[in-house]
């Protein structure tokens, strides 16, 4: 009898340590980290537990003890804790914004955000935290650079096209500027035809055969003779951000036979 006695502490011990392993997880982080979901914007990790992020966090302490290497108690390191929700193809295209190995929270709030997206600052102010601010404000601004449109043409993330353009260059501008390629360009009047805009063309015609039997072979990019590995297209004549010179022309120049020396040496 008195044995069984002595074991009622022991168990009692016991039955504590499991109520306050189990409460370490069920405890409500808001009660104490309220301002992590007051914002208009929620990241929806928030509702499914503060330990789905933060896994090294003993929250049974205060202050709070972190079990992982990992700052701030972090699952896994930035970006890779991101991709253990966002499919990581995604951010992992030929062309990857240099923002993104950076760490994702550079640019988005991981709790809450007054700004859609969760980011930090809306855009183009968030852009030019990393961007000079300098190149965009020449004297002939382009419309959607004066806009904040950044995301307009660019993904924050990652593309297959050159400088994390949305579309192959060309066609990026021929979505505003569709006209230009229905017309004679830069040598109206002196010949019928217009100058080249950079698209490129395909290699060889379809047979008969259905487009899975015979596809057509992907053409090379056209290169931009003045600047030696770029692409050319409409940006090798014309700044899509802004310039000093008109019609948003790249180089200085005061007309069209002014800029065409930079290609065609006299």
């Amino acid at each position: 009898m008195r044995s069984s006695l002595c074991l009622i502490p022991a168990m009692l011990f016991c039955l504590l340590i499991q109520v306050n392993a189990a409460s370490a997880q069920e405890i409500d982080c808001l009660k104490c980290h309220a301002k992590m979901k007051k914002e208009k914007v929620v990241h929806a990790a928030i509702d499914m537990g503060c330990p789905s992020c933060h896994a090294g966090i003993d929250a049974s302490k205060v202050p709070h003890k972190k079990t992982s290497a990992f700052d701030r108690g972090l699952s896994a390191a930035q970006p890779d804790l991101c991709y253990g929700c966002h499919d990581k193809a995604l951010f992992s295209k030929k062309t990857v914004h240099a923002a993104v190995g950076m760490g994702c929270t550079g640019c988005h709030n991981p709790h809450s955000s007054k700004n859609a997206k969760l980011l930090v600052a809306e855009a183009p102010d968030l852009c030019l935290t990393c961007h000079d601010k300098a190149a965009f404000n020449r004297k002939d601004v382009h419309a959607p650079v004066a806009g904040g449109m950044c995301l307009g043409c660019h993904s924050p993330h990652s593309t297959d096209d050159i400088a994390l353009l949305l579309k192959k260059p060309a066609a990026t501008c021929l979505e505003c500027h569709p006209d230009v390629s229905k017309k004679p360009h830069a040598v109206a009047g002196l010949s019928s035809n217009r100058h080249p805009l950079g698209i490129p063309k395909p290699e060889r015609k379809r047979s008969k055969q259905t487009p899975e039997q015979a596809p057509l072979k992907q053409p090379d990019e056209v290169k931009d003779p003045a600047r030696p590995g770029k692409t050319f297209y409409c940006g090798s004549c014309h700044d899509p951000h802004s310039s000093d010179s008109p019609w948003l022309f790249r180089y200085k120049a005061k007309s069209s036979m002014e800029l065409c020396v930079n290609c065609h040496k006299m």
